[in-house]
């Protein structure tokens, strides 16, 4: 497959597949007690956007059983791991492909949204999807603090450039505390928001899900010309030296119900 935005690169497969398998170890268990929270019960209809390695849509198959259902969705299935047969596993761009509406009890998507140009129409299309008093779930970042907190050079111009989305001007690394605000424009009821940060550590899957992403990140920035090869591989080294840590991303959870029907 090309490279296409956020797309992964045919030598980067393999890169991708171990960073998306530690981003569900490091961050699972979080997602599941929020999703847990919405009251999530057998026979729920749930759609999981932007799957990844399938890891949630595989519990959700379980949580839901078989008489429930979850539509897992992404533009590139290369990760995604084998599921339940009430998991059904689709090819799927939110932006382009046709998307039921009214179908859904719970919607969730985790790190998605801020890598859409298109994230506000796609948040008014997964709040169509949900039945009346359904869940939306969406998880995403504030790269912000990230971006600024103190690290050794040549790292930390590195780290700029990656976290602030540099190489993609379509993307909103902030999109996360931009979320209550989409969730009340949005007639949303029962809102709640949980945010959290954790040391980030090399041997560690909630650092090395970002150090894998700089395997990918730096060799791009070389290409254009950010910064050099040679400093490159110094800031591969400096996030993976002993004793290396730092503060991560702030990761923001915003949930809320779309209201019932009043005529039910």
């Amino acid at each position: 497959m090309a490279d296409d935005g956020y797309g992964v690169r045919e030598g980067e497969v393999e890169i991708e597949r171990r960073r998306l398998a530690l981003l569900a170890e490091a961050r699972d268990s979080r997602s599941r007690r929020i999703l847990d929270s919405t009251g999530l019960s057998p026979g729920w209809r749930c759609w999981e956007l932007g799957a990844g390695s399938g890891s949630l849509s595989a519990w959700l198959g379980r949580r839901v059983g078989p008489g429930g259902t979850v539509w897992s969705t992404d533009t590139d299935l290369r990760f995604h791991r084998e599921v339940l047969p009430n998991v059904v596993v689709e090819q799927h761009n939110v932006v382009h492909d046709p998307v039921p509406t009214g179908a859904f009890d719970l919607v969730h998507a985790r790190a998605v949204l801020q890598h859409l140009p298109e994230r506000d129409r796609v948040m008014e299309t997964l709040w169509a999807a949900l039945v009346p008093g359904g869940w939306l779930v969406v998880e995403d970042g504030n790269f912000m603090a990230f971006g600024e907190q103190a690290l050794p050079e040549p790292y930390a111009t590195v780290h700029r450039y990656v976290s602030s989305g540099t190489l993609n001007e379509w993307r909103d690394p902030d999109y996360g505390m931009r979320l209550p605000g989409r969730f009340r424009d949005l007639g949303a009821t029962d809102i709640d928001i949980i945010g959290d940060v954790w040391a980030m550590r090399p041997g560690e899957p909630g650092g090395e899900w970002w150090f894998l992403a700089l395997d990918r990140a730096i060799p791009r920035l070389v290409d254009a010309g950010l910064v050099t090869a040679e400093d490159g591989e110094k800031a591969l080294a400096q996030v993976r030296m002993p004793g290396f840590v730092m503060m991560s991303t702030v990761s923001i959870a915003v949930f809320g119900r779309k209201p019932p029907d009043p005529h039910i």
